[in-house]
């Protein structure tokens, strides 16, 4: 009887945290997603594409303007496959620095000046966070974008 009632906290235990752990994980989607957060990625794509040797050739092929602009439209046409995955990350990193009821109020614009200063403060963790869960997918849409715009030049 004693172990049967111990798995059953057990159990109703874990259940209650992985429905908080939802709960905070719905509450920072929303919120980076009706705040636009995430939107950055083509942007900070661009940034990265730049900077590449890959970038350089393309340069080399067509001129600087016209690179610029295939390199943009490439990044924008594969931005909504990385999206989805990228406001996840963001959304990720934001469940761990604040509550679902943090969120919640900063999503609905009630910024109390503890929960605006306590957003201040955690950005820079934010923002760490993101770059370790994100660097992987944030290389593949660069790397993608890149990849069809010099074959597009061979076309």
């Amino acid at each position: 009887m004693t172990l049967a009632f111990v798995l059953l906290i057990s159990v109703s235990s874990t259940l209650v945290r992985n429905a908080q752990a939802s709960e905070v994980d719905d509450s920072a989607l929303a919120f980076v997603q009706e705040r636009h957060l995430g939107e950055s990625l083509g942007w900070l794509g661009y940034q990265v594409a730049s900077r590449t040797p890959a970038f350089g050739s393309i340069v080399e092929a067509i001129g600087k303007t016209q690179a610029q602009a295939l390199v943009k439209d490439e990044l924008q046409r594969l931005q909504p496959q990385f999206q989805a995955q990228w406001d996840r990350n963001l959304a990720a990193a934001y469940a761990l620095s604040f509550t679902a009821e943090e969120l919640q109020a900063m999503n609905k614009g009630a910024d109390p000046p503890m929960l605006a200063n306590k957003l201040r403060a955690k950005q820079n963790d934010v923002g760490m966070d993101m770059k370790a869960r994100s660097a992987d997918l944030l290389r593949d849409y660069v790397s993608q974008a890149l990849n069809n715009a010099q074959a597009s030049l061979t076309h």
